[in-house]
């Protein structure tokens, strides 16, 4: 389940996570955003404790004061989001990769191996049936 975030709960949600973090940064009236929400929506599901997925709608909302909508504008500007969809990887609380438009499954997946995050088991996360914590088989029996 992907947790909203805005400008009052990005450093607790976002930058003090233990898991790595992909924020997506969306708008209601964008139509790539609405392509890209069930991929991210699945993907979220797949990492499912071992990636946390978050959202952030860039739009002014009927519950935003001016000021609430001056801190959304600039941590937008802060992270230098300037189109949508825009996704930011977050690890350790550091920015690790930043994807603008939409992307494919495949794509969003072969970023995330590259950023040490797999959906196979034993590769980016915890160890598979068999495997050590160093990533290969487990050594059993003659040699």
């Amino acid at each position: 389940m992907p947790v909203p975030v805005s400008p009052k709960n990005f450093d607790a949600e976002v930058l003090e996570s233990k898991l790595p973090v992909l924020v997506d940064f969306f708008g209601e009236r964008c139509m790539p955003c609405h392509m890209l929400r069930p991929i991210l929506l699945a993907l979220g599901e797949d990492f499912a404790g071992r990636l946390k997925l978050c959202m952030f709608n860039t739009d002014r909302e009927r519950r935003d004061t001016p000021g609430d909508y001056d801190e959304k504008f600039r941590l937008l500007e802060d992270y230098d989001v300037r189109h949508l969809p825009t996704m930011l990887l977050f690890t350790g609380g550091k920015l690790r990769r930043a994807l603008v438009g939409l992307h494919t499954r495949q794509e969003l997946l072969d970023i995330l191996e590259e950023e040490g995050l797999s959906l196979q088991p034993g590769v980016g996360g915890k160890p598979g049936p068999g495997e050590s914590q160093h990533g290969g088989e487990d050594k059993q029996g003659d040699e």
